[in-house]
This record gives structure tokens, sequence and C-alpha cells, in this order.
């Protein structure tokens, strides 16, 4: 059974000139001790970071064969990123050759620090204990120039915050790595009526892994006639414990089906999202309403549904999902009250319900069409209360961007009418930050996630090579 931790190549070097002027292994005078220390330091950081993630960790490497072997070996151990560090100042000839040999993964520099201070008097062997940060340093220019992306921390294993900056610096690198071979389903087309949703599918196939599956309406009306009776008084009995309004049992029954063969699309497909083209005219000619009821087994699976055939969004809301642990919500940017600091979104449709505050769940039609038509079910409630994550992915002429922002989610009583929606308490100021996104040209629809994870969120845009806009 695969590990759910990150897996982890932790790389040390040291500058094979210490070996050259018998720094290394010396018995006596000044460096008397100083290879054993050095050892110590590296066993230190390498059993801190095992309490974290499953590490595959190199000795101490001074020579370019050894750095290329490493290199292979992390390859071959298919390792979710490399942690490097220069454990004493290194020579950069070994950093190149394993560069040039390795993966491209996510990268981090630890400029390790076994003392956590600055010392009253450095000999010199202290000193060189604590002089990674300037091989860190050195080796900047070079990972910029080879186009190897990177990110840095400073510390040891024991310091909070250098615990707190390879913790997320891993679990971005472990969703990076499992965004190859993703699905998303395009369903049934790209949207006409929301043009800022097409994407160019090449391109997201060769950036960042994520593939695209095209399904017809033929085909879920196929999966629907394999639904059978049983799965659909299952599904209505889930419904059946939630307060309805306007809502017969036909409808129910009839939503019920479609919503069972969406479970069976997402199993048939292996699918992670599900971009919905609800304006698409063929569910009014062929269901005879718009898809949009919530299936638990959607969340069980860790399947979002997003609506008008958002791809982005849907892709964020997985991104957020896999970082907090528990499936996202594809949610919209709806308005602000710039005197209590406040945001207000929602989205009709696939709310996630396990964002729901239970005293609010309701069954209700699709509100956005006329009791006059024929219309389908859905689901909505105000979300429960508590920290919050929010991604924003749009594309742009050449590639993706990408904005990140966090607040608190409030509980309370129904703001809106047949809705899954929310209200937060953003961390910066609520009309700065829609002036910015609306600066930025970024897309309304945001994945949400429930935790803090905007710092895990900043190391996956770069390392995904997504510009990401600034909305403080």
């Amino acid at each position: 059974m695969q590990s759910s931790r990150p897996k982890i190549g932790l790389l040390f070097l040291a500058g094979d000139s210490w070996w050259e002027m018998g720094v290394w292994g010396a018995t006596q005078g000044r460096y008397a001790g100083f290879k054993e220390n050095v050892e110590q330091d590296a066993r230190r950081a390498r059993e801190g970071l095992a309490r974290l993630f499953d590490v595959v960790s190199s000795g101490i490497i001074h020579t370019v064969d050894g750095a290329v072997q490493e290199a292979r070996r992390f390859n071959d151990e298919r390792v979710d990123a490399v942690v490097y560090c220069p454990i004493v100042w290194t020579n950069d000839q070994p950093l190149v050759a394993f560069l040039r040999e390795a993966r491209r993964v996510p990268i981090l520099l630890w400029s390790y620090d076994p003392y956590d201070r600055i010392l009253d008097y450095y000999r010199i062997g202290d000193w060189l204990r604590a002089s990674a940060p300037v091989s860190v340093q050195q080796s900047t220019n070079i990972l910029t120039r080879m186009g190897w992306p990177y990110e840095s921390c400073f510390g040891n294993e024991d310091r909070p915050q250098t615990k707190a900056a390879l913790t997320a610096f891993a679990k971005s690198a472990r969703v990076a790595a499992s965004l190859h071979g993703t699905k998303i389903a395009v369903f049934p087309s790209p949207c006409r009526v929301v043009i800022s949703t097409w994407i160019d599918e090449l391109e997201l196939l060769s950036r960042l892994g994520v593939e695209l599956v095209p399904v017809s309406v033929a085909e879920l009306l196929s999966l629907m006639r394999e639904t059978s009776d049983a799965e659909v008084a299952d599904a209505v009995a889930f419904l059946e414990r939630y307060p309805a309004s306007e809502v017969t049992p036909r409808m129910l029954s009839d939503a019920a089906r479609q919503s069972c063969a969406m479970v069976r699309m997402i199993d048939r497909y292996g699918l992670s999202g599900i971009a919905l083209e609800d304006f698409n005219r063929e569910f009014y000619q062929s269901l005879g309403y718009r898809p949009h009821l919530y299936h638990p087994g959607f969340g069980e699976r860790g399947c979002t549904v997003g609506l008008e055939a958002d791809v982005l969004g849907v892709l964020a809301t997985v991104i957020v999902g896999r970082l907090s642990g528990a499936t996202g919500m594809f949610t919209e940017f709806y308005t602000i009250d710039p005197h209590a600091n406040r945001v207000l979104m929602g989205h009709p449709g696939y709310g996630e319900l396990g964002f729901a505050d239970p005293g609010t769940i309701e069954v209700t039609p699709d509100i956005e069409i006329d009791d006059s038509q024929p219309r389908g079910v859905w689901i909505s409630y105000r979300a429960r209360p508590g920290r919050m994550t929010l991604l924003n992915l749009t594309a742009e002429k050449q590639g993706l961007k990408g904005g990140v922002w966090s607040g608190e989610c409030l509980g309370g009583p129904r703001l809106m009418e047949g809705y899954a929606h929310m209200l937060i308490a953003p961390d910066t100021d609520a009309e700065r930050l829609f002036t910015r996104i609306n600066e930025s040209a970024l897309f309304q629809h945001w994945g949400a996630a429930y935790g803090d994870i905007a710092r895990e969120l900043s190391f996956l845009l770069r390392g995904i090579g997504v510009r990401a806009v600034d909305l403080a």
C-alpha cells in the first residue's frame, strides 16, 4: 500500500575541498572531531524529516560521481521532491551534476543551522558547521540559470518555522505530483455562454498532466438506464432526511437517478472532477431539466462538480481539497460588504455537502428557472464556520495565473434562498481584495477548503509554473 506521506529525497553535499585540505577526518588539532559533528548534524536533520515524511536520504556526498548516483536513486524511488542541504560549504560541481541527472521535481534549499542563533564566538570548526547559508546563496544562481524553480528555508529540525516550511513544501509537492493523471470530465461540451472558461487542453496536459475526458449526454442517459431502482431509492432516502420545499416525489426520483448515474460516471473514468456545462440544451431536450443534484458518493470519492464547464475552477477545487485532506467546494465570488468587511460567496447546484451547517440544509428545485417550467432538484445550505482558504486558477495568453486568499467562514442562519453559500471575513480588506481580483482579471470561480493552506498553495503555484497574483 502506497504511503500517504510525501516522499522526499534528502541530498547532503559538502565541499570536496575539505577532503583535499585534510579537514575532513582530522583526528587532532583544531579540526579533531569535525567530521563526527557534521555527521551528527546530518543525522539529526534526517531524523527530523523522517518524523514528517518518507525520506530517501543520501550520506554526505562530496564528489560528482556520488551526486550522480544519488540523482539516479532519487529518480528510481520516484521522490515527490528534493530537499538540498549543503551541510557545510560545498563546491558547485556535484550540485550541477545532480541537477543534470535528476528528474525535474520541486526542490527546496535548506540552510541548515545547528545552533539556531549566532554564537558569541565561532571557532573555525563551529563556523563551518553553520556555513550552509553561504552555499545556499551560492546555489541559487545555478538553479536559476539551469531553469530549476526552487524554494528555501532556514534553521534546524527543531525550529517550528523550519518544520512548518518543510511540511508545507512537501505537501505541495505531493499534491503537484498527484495532478499527473488526474482526470476531469468535460460534460457534455465547453461552455458557449461563459467564454472565459475556455482553455488549451494540450497545455493543461503537457504542463500539469491533467487529462480531460469528454462525456456525452447520451452516455449519461445510458448510465441512468443502468442505475437500479434500489440505488435510486437509497438516494431518495438520503434526500428525505432534509427539509424540502416545492419538490415533488417524481422530481426527487428523477433527479436522484441522474445523480446516481453521475456516480457511475465517476467510477467508470476514475474522475477527480466534472466540469458540467449546465446551459447545454441537450440536457433540457433529454432530461427536461438541468442536472444539479449532489450525491454523497461525490464527496466519498473526492470528486468535485463545477458548472459552466469551468475546468480550471474544478481543478482549483481539486487542488485545495487534496491539500486540506477533504473534498473542496466549487464556489463563486458574489459580492462584498465594505462596512462589515465580509465576502459573500456561493453557487447553484453541486455544493459539497461536507461544507454545510447541518441545520441550514434544504432540498429545493432549481430556483433559477421559473416554476412554470420543468425543474430539477438541488441541495442548498449555509457553510459551517471555520478557517478557510480559497484558490483561483484563470487562463491567460500564455499559461495560467492564480490567486489565493484566506479568512474566517462565519456561521449563522441562511442568507440566501436556494444557493449553497458562505459568508467570509477575509484576512485582508474585503474591498481591496475585490479590487485586486478585478485588476488582475481573475475569473469569478474559486475552489474553497477548510484550513490554513495558503503557504502550501504558494509553493504549489510556483512549482507548477502558475503566475501568482498578489491579492493583499
